[in-house]
């Protein structure tokens, strides 16, 4: 069987529905969960058979696919594939995901697959493991298969050549395992022999080792290096969370997939600390799929087409597809972009977990085959669970001859090391991994005959050194010579790799350091990336000295992410040197770097003396000074300001700090403040402002009147003015702001209404209404509301007032969509907007399963989703606040594409009408009321024993507050208030359903 599908965009259809998805009725989160809940918990297909998921394929147009082996040839739910040097595909396969049945044993297995008479299908299964318990991942090497199992990493071998395991060795335990999608995972192997592979959010390991205990909390990665038996955790390696997925360009280059949308860039997060408590930072991201995703693959072959070579392929098990981007080369790192997919289903059960280029320059595609993939949003024995079907499916371009590659399990090392010259990237990881399974004293000779062989004006020469030293590097065999070379290669990714093992070899070679100080200076800003990262191996304060010395030339962020996460790893060797004066940094500029990047009390000391220094450039000096002013004392803030009040980036730094901190430079601050207000320079005005009302300098309060009134002023100097006027004055400044309250600039108005909240709600009202009944505009509505939503009684206070006289359903339903937005809900708001919104609509109605039920039929008889497309961008319950539909809206929430793939019916009823009833995993709200007042609604980004950083929902920016400044904190749930779609009528939401049933997650945006 081998039929052809072909993929071809519809730009109308495109166009149509990024118009369709401008907004929603749903709340942020409740939409994502809605999402989520339709790709990872969908109805069973009524035809599960070989030939109607071949037939709901897409591909890309010149691609066509075919079987290669199904549940006939034992493959249930599979969870990844290998390749191995005889061509053969072995893959792992768990039944017992995601629990065990207490009563039957765990009996997931290791298959080997082969295609005997190569017609692209298998026709020998072999069980090479079985008695497994839920298996994450596996890699083949060393006379077997490493595998992680739980809180095992484990070794099988074959010793009497039967095909079939007969030992088990126990490489390492301890292994977090709280939670069975994010135990150890996506096995992978480095150029230079290093299994690198990934854990999730939920586990906490604490791994003994030879060389003491390797630890990791939470999500991240490892590497170990198996002869050395080496272990390193890279903790949070993907900002995305939970990787799974681990890849090697070319020329070494590591990426990680996160198991949501987010590919990063590897290397700069791999510092490793081995001091408990030393969180080093996440990976950089550099690109990201629509829909969340895993495993990449990149697709190089000499049979399929020039365009796809060198591209990332990505398993889209969310929304049934291969995504497929370009990466190109960006800075030190790379950057991604998005092309239309290879390969698509509407098959709700189609879910790729695994993707690689076979012998035959194919792709192969594991396919997990289940409607339900989740187990948040499903009960972990729900019925639909398919336990018995899994796929491996085989993607060919049309037209084009297969390739051949060779039986490399027959070769001897010289004809292995010949191998290594192909322009295929499958034929030489194949040689290379047989070279590193063979005996170290028949391949290393073999390899030195082959590199002496090399002619210096060999084509691609630099390419085959790169490959050679992987070997080495493998059997754990160090050659200084070869290193040199690479090292002085004119091919910078050359130099770049050969930078990368100088840290790997330099507990073993002479003057590590000496060779590293070089390329930190390299005029290619790769090269000196791998040489920062590379000094962070040399566990010692002079390792920093050398890799700081990459600020004087051109920083860009991946290489400011791995300095400043060696910073802060290697803080507990270099500050103590630092404060005894054993070191010195050859610059101050180096200094300030690695100061800054570790912050903390730890580093005041050093900055302290570091700016009695008379050489310091105004740069640096600033800089320090800007640190100082975020963590000295109240006398060090004093010393700072009176050398900074025309210097805007140290200003900044109280400024930012000056929340959380509540610490004031000591002395009399007005004469310096009023000189700033009388400052020529708007941005030196500005922040003394700011300041003047963050330390309470009652004494300039006469100065920030007189800038208030001003109405020839720039408005938003006298937008930061409202704020501290109102509050050195307090009450007495009610009557100016009412004064204020119609100034012409709406940054002003704005300003005024949310001081006004502050001091008093109740006038705030009546003046926020007095402007509403004279405004139709959708965003001054939207900014008059917001500041109410701010406080715990604010939306009561402006329903007090709103109910004493009737309003339009239009201004009731605006003022909706912005509680909505802003994930809030009030019975006191509530009671005056229901009444107008809900005359002949729904309302919101009790749920039962009978009401469902109607609506359900009625959804599926009468529903309209033409209509319901209407309904849904309806600017009454728009969501595109919440949410980045292609290229447009907002980040609050996910994607939400494929928001009706596979989900029934009823259960997207539920979602809409009662969103509280499930909560996704990670979209649970926070509130929190604070001891002035301040209500903050969204979710927690960053948190530490001072402060806590969320996403507000009303406003859209980041909030920090500090841990005492908090009355109250709730878990709220849902962001999605109730009955934020009780306006719409029975036709209205029966088609709005409609429209989200039919949402299949058929075009995803570019």
């Amino acid at each position: 069987m081998n039929l052809t599908f072909h993929y071809r965009p519809c730009l109308s259809l495109l166009a149509a529905t990024i118009t369709v998805f401008a907004g929603t009725g749903l709340g942020g989160a409740e939409l994502d969960r809605v999402a989520h809940l339709s790709m990872s918990v969908s109805a069973p297909e009524d035809d599960n058979s070989v030939e109607a998921e071949l037939a709901s394929f897409e591909l890309a147009l010149g691609y066509e696919a075919n079987l290669f082996a199904d549940e006939t040839d034992g493959i249930a739910n599979p969870v990844c594939m290998a390749w191995d040097s005889a061509g053969r595909l072995w893959v792992l396969i768990t039944s017992a995901y995601p629990q065990l049945e207490q009563v039957a044993p765990p009996n997931d297995q290791l298959l080997i697959l082969e295609d005997t008479d190569k017609d692209g299908r298998a026709d020998q299964t072999t069980v090479f493991a079985d008695g497994l318990n839920m298996p994450t991942g596996f890699a083949l090497g060393h006379g077997g298969a490493y595998v992680g199992e739980g809180n095992d990493l484990i070794h099988l071998s074959d010793t009497n050549g039967d095909g079939k395991a007969d030992t088990r060795r126990l490489v390492f335990t301890g292994f977090g395992t709280g939670d069975t999608h994010q135990n150890i995972n996506s096995f992978t192997w480095s150029p230079g022999g290093e299994l690198l592979f990934c854990q999730g959010l939920h586990s906490f390991a604490r791994v003994e080792t030879p060389w003491g205990i390797s630890r990791l909390d939470e999500h991240g990665s490892w590497r170990l290096r198996p002869l050395r038996r080496q272990l390193h955790g890279f903790s949070r390696s993907s900002s995305g969370g939970n990787p799974w997925g681990i890849l090697f360009g070319n020329w070494g280059e590591a990426f990680i997939k996160s198991n949501g949308p987010q590919i990063s860039e590897l290397i700069p997060a791999m510092v490793w600390s081995d001091v408990p408590g030393i969180q080093q930072g996440g990976g950089v991201d550099i690109g990201r799929t629509e829909i969340k995703s895993m495993i990449m693959a990149i697709p190089e072959s000499p049979h399929l087409p020039e365009d796809i070579q060198g591209d990332l392929l990505i398993a889209g098990y969310f929304a049934h597809v291969i995504d497929r981007l370009k990466i190109y080369r960006h800075d030190s790192g790379h950057r991604l972009e998005n092309i239309p997919p290879l390969m698509r289903s509407t098959h709700s059960s189609f879910r790729p977990v695994d993707i690689h280029v076979g012998p035959d320059g194919a792709l192969y595609v594991a396919d997990w085959f289940n409607p339900i993939i989740g187990h948040y949003q499903a009960s972990l024995r729900h019925p639909d669970r398919d336990k018995t079907h899994g796929r491996i499916w085989r993607v060919t371009a049309t037209g084009r001859p297969l390739a051949a590659a060779p039986d490399f399990s027959q070769m001897a090392p010289p004809e292995l090391c010949e191998q290594l010259r192909s322009s295929w990237r499958y034929v030489r990881y194949q040689a290379k991994r047989r070279l590193a399974d063979l005996p170290v004293g028949e391949v290393i000779p073999a390899m030195d005959e082959w590199i002496d062989g090399l002619a210096s004006n060999e084509m691609d020469l630099a390419r085959l050194l790169y490959e050679a030293i992987g070997v080495y590097e493998s059997h754990e065999v160090v050659n200084r010579s070869l290193l040199e070379r690479l090292l002085k290669s004119e091919e910078a990714s050359a130099r770049a790799y050969a930078a990368r093992v100088v840290g790997r070899w330099s507990d073993r070679i002479e003057s590590p350091l000496e060779l590293l100080d070089r390329y930190v200076n390299d005029e290619d800003s790769r090269v000196r990336l791998e040489a920062v990262v590379a000094c962070s191996e040399i566990r010692s304060s002079e390792a920093l000295m050398v890799a700081a010395r990459v600020v004087d030339h051109p920083m860009d962020r991946f290489i400011n992410h791995a300095l400043t996460t060696f910073s802060r790893a290697l803080a507990p060797l270099w500050l103590p040197a630092l404060e005894k004066g054993t070191i010195a940094f050859d610059d101050p500029s180096h200094l300030v770097f690695v100061l800054r990047a570790n912050g903390g009390k730890e580093s005041i000391a050093s900055v302290r003396s570091l700016l009695k220094q008379e050489n310091l450039g105004s740069e640096a000096r600033s800089n320090l000074m800007a640190l100082l002013a975020g963590i000295g004392s109240s006398t060090d803030l004093r010393w700072v300001l009176d050398r900074a009040e025309n210097n805007a980036v140290v200003l900044d730094g109280f400024i930012e700090t000056a929340d959380v901190r509540e610490l004031v430079p000591e002395g009399d601050l007005a004469p310096v403040l009023s000189r700033m207000l009388d400052s020529k320079d708007l941005e030196i005005q500005l922040r003394a402002v700011r300041l003047a009302g963050l330390w309470s300098v009652n004494p300039t309060s006469g100065r920030v009147k007189k800038i208030l009134l001003d109405r020839g002023l720039d408005p938003s100097l006298r937008a930061a003015v409202i704020e501290t006027h109102s509050k050195l004055r307090g009450q007495d400044a009610v009557i100016d702001l009412i004064s204020m309250i119609d100034d012409p600039a709406p940054v002003v108005r704005v300003a005024t209404v949310q001081a006004l909240c502050q001091l008093d709600l109740d006038i705030a009202a009546e003046q926020a209404v007095l402007l509403l009944k004279n405004t139709t505009s959708e965003s001054a509505v939207e900014d008059l509301v917001t500041p109410f939503l701010g406080y715990d009684k604010g939306p009561s206070a402006l329903a007090a007032v709103l109910g004493k006289e009737p309003i339009s359903a239009e201004f009731a339903s605006r003022i909706r969509a912005v509680m909505g937005a802003a994930g809030r809900f009030d019975p006191a708001l509530d009671q005056v907007l229901r009444p107008v919104l809900e005359a002949g609509t729904v309302g919101l109605p009790e749920y039962s399963e009978s009401y469902v039920r109607d609506l359900s039929m009625a959804v599926k008889q009468l529903g309209d989703a033409e209509a319901g497309a209407k309904v849904y961008a309806s600017a009454g319950v728009s969501c595109v606040a919440c949410h980045r539909i292609g290229k447009e809206g907002g980040v609050l929430g996910p994607e939400l594409t494929a928001v009706g793939a596979g989900v029934p019916v009823e259960q997207l009823i539920e979602a809409v009408l009662w969103p509280d009833r499930q909560i996704k995993e990670g979209y649970a709200a926070t509130t929190v009321v604070t001891k002035n007042g301040r209500t903050i609604s969204g979710y927690v980004d960053v948190e530490s024993r001072f402060s806590i950083v969320i996403r507000d929902a009303a406003t859209g920016t980041k909030q920090t507050i500090a841990v005492k400044q908090v009355a109250t904190r709730l878990d709220t749930g849902t962001l999605m208030p109730p009955g934020l779609t009780a306006s719409l009528s029975h036709r209205e939401l029966r088609d709005l359903i409609r429209f989200l049933a039919e949402q299949k997650g058929r075009s995803i945006h570019r």
